[in-house]
């Protein structure tokens, strides 16, 4: 039973990735069924430590880190991406929330389900998380696909979520296309499913590529990212991510079980979106906050598709005021 706990490195200086010795494994986990991992990413300021590990759910592994004292927050990334994703916001609110970022089946350091992720498994693997954690009642935040997953927690488990923080999320009305593709998606995930060595070893190459990352950068961000090491480790993610995460991305903005279940939670809930988001629309999340009782709607100016990693700062002031911080 151990995290893993590594030594600092300072803002503004990107990520280390390394392999700690067996002295710098540390013995803090909170939970009896963690599995340590041999290495790991050494991920530290001044103000906070990230711990890293592995934990064994009723579905199977889950990779997470963890860091901060208080109120379990467990934090959920969008498609193709890991829990790194979330690593400056969790650091910022450390002194007033327990964060878990955890990696999704298939991304990260968690192995793909033999099941096509949907929101619905994806849900119960954050639920299995929990349990196995022995988190009673959490708070919960997700961003893009994790976003609906969140909310799909949130609908369905209203005992045990506390505020809920939808991040780049919004709902759309149906259109063929997305209809379409939600109804032909089971022999699409099965070829991608068979095919995913082949792909992420295109990924892996392709998201290299100078023009690849320009072109993301040019469609997920407004501008630079904060940090740029943490771009370049979202992108690394990409390249080995599920590819099957991605059709339940396309279908969920018009998934009209998701509307329905947006309208039946009651949680407070924040939604925070880039004003210049291009794959969720300022419109896109304003349609999501009418069928949320309970929703605000903040939106950061200059900002993309990636708040955490764009203006984790704003992002990080907006969610301590909701909480009240």
């Amino acid at each position: 039973m151990a995290d893993e706990m590594h030594g600092p490195i300072r803002r503004g200086q990107g990520l280390r990735l390394s392999v700690p010795s067996q002295a710098e494994v540390g013995e803090t986990s909170p939970a009896s069924n963690e599995i340590v991992r041999g290495q790991g990413l050494r991920l530290s300021t001044t103000q906070a430590t990230v711990q890293t590990a592995v934990v064994r759910t009723a579905n199977g592994p889950l990779y997470y880190r963890r860091v901060g004292e208080g109120v379990p927050l467990i934090a959920i990334h969008g498609v193709g991406a890991s829990g790194q994703l979330w690593r400056d916001v969790l650091i910022g609110l450390a002194d007033i929330r327990t964060g878990y970022a955890i990696d999704l089946p298939g991304c990260g350091g968690s192995p793909a389900r033999g099941g096509a992720p949907t929101l619905a498994t994806l849900a119960d693997e954050v639920v299995a998380f929990a349990n196995a954690m022995g988190l009673r009642r959490f708070d919960l935040m997700g961003h893009g696909l994790g976003a609906g997953v969140a909310a799909t927690v949130a609908a369905t488990q209203p005992a045990r979520v506390g505020k809920l923080i939808l991040v780049s999320f919004g709902v759309r009305p149906g259109t063929p296309d997305v209809l379409t593709l939600a109804v032909v998606r089971t022999p699409i995930d099965l070829f991608l499913g068979l095919a995913r060595p082949m792909i992420n070893t295109w990924a892996g190459w392709a998201v290299g590529m100078p023009a690849i990352d320009q072109l993301m950068a040019a469609w997920l961000m407004a501008g630079p990212p904060a940090d740029p090491a943490l771009w370049e480790a979202y992108l690394a993610d990409h390249g080995r991510a599920d590819g099957r995460m991605d059709i339940t991305m396309q279908t969920m903005a018009a998934d009209p079980l998701l509307k329905r279940r947006l309208q039946t939670i009651n949680a407070p809930t924040l939604l925070i979106g880039g004003e210049a988001d291009r794959p969720v629309r300022p419109a896109e999340l304003a349609a999501a906050q009418t069928l949320i009782a309970t929703a605000r709607r903040e939106l950061i100016p200059a900002c993309g598709h990636l708040p955490p990693i764009e203006h984790p700062n704003e992002c990080r002031r907006l969610i301590r005021a909701w909480f009240g911080e």
